[in-house]
């Protein structure tokens, strides 16, 4: 009895002295911002993705890895599409704002081709290329972000579980790139028939232009609460 009792408590020290040391792991330099927040999202421009609370989307906001006080990682998603930035912030988490402004989403690689009306259509509609080095316009989402200014207010909202929480409001620019699409030759081991080339689209490197001035800014907000862990307070 007093050899099991002995190996009890020696294992009840070795998983305390563990998680003691996995706990200095999780400190965070943005504590105050970071957490899972549930948001409404809307645009300024055009409202026909706009969201409500009870859809349910989230936005999360973690330290970076090198744990720098006011440098986070804001993630979210708008119109069907994964934002993601990291941020440099002025300010306290009461009121910020991004002190390099546009930011790159290095998540973002959806891409469109234009047809000869200027529409947007999808990289297939160019069809099969007939040869390597032909050029074709086209754009890329959400590429770059500014972050006009954000809040997180302590217990300031009402969840719609009918719970006290923290609050969140982001107001951010999304912008859009124009690129350009190169043909290039394929592998030729991926040839159909191994005497006849194939040709792809890719989007050619260092193409990137801002398409800021020509309207496709998009303004949202995001605002919400922090998620409290009861599940009332999250659509399911």
């Amino acid at each position: 009895m007093k050899k099991i009792l002995f190996l009890s408590i020696t294992s009840i020290i070795i998983l305390c002295t563990s998680c003691q040391e996995e706990f200095k792991n999780w400190y965070s330099a943005t504590a105050n911002y970071d957490g899972r927040f549930v948001v409404a999202t809307a645009c300024e421009e055009y409202n026909d993705d706009d969201t409500s609370i009870e859809d349910g989307l989230e936005v999360m906001i973690y330290n970076t890895s090198d744990n720098k006080e006011n440098e986070i990682w804001i993630q979210f998603s708008v119109a069907g599409e994964s934002i993601k930035g990291k941020f440099n912030l002025t300010g306290n988490f009461n009121a910020f704002t991004d002190s390099t402004t546009q930011v790159e989403n290095i998540d973002s690689n959806t891409v469109y081709a234009f047809n000869n009306a200027g529409n947007m259509i999808t990289v297939a509609g160019l069809g099969v290329p007939a040869s390597a080095g032909l050029i074709a316009d086209g754009v890329q989402l959400y590429t770059r972000i500014t972050l006009i200014e954000g809040k997180i207010l302590p217990k300031s909202a009402t969840t719609i579980g009918g719970n006290i929480s923290d609050s969140l409001y982001i107001k951010a620019i999304l912008h859009h790139d124009y690129i350009e699409f190169e043909s290039y030759e394929i592998d030729p081991a991926d040839w159909d028939d191994p005497n006849v080339p194939e040709f792809d689209w890719q989007v050619k490197a260092g193409s990137n232009t801002p398409a800021d001035d020509d309207g496709w800014d998009e303004t949202w907000t995001l605002a919400g609460y922090r998620y409290t862990g009861y599940p009332e307070d999250i659509a399911h």
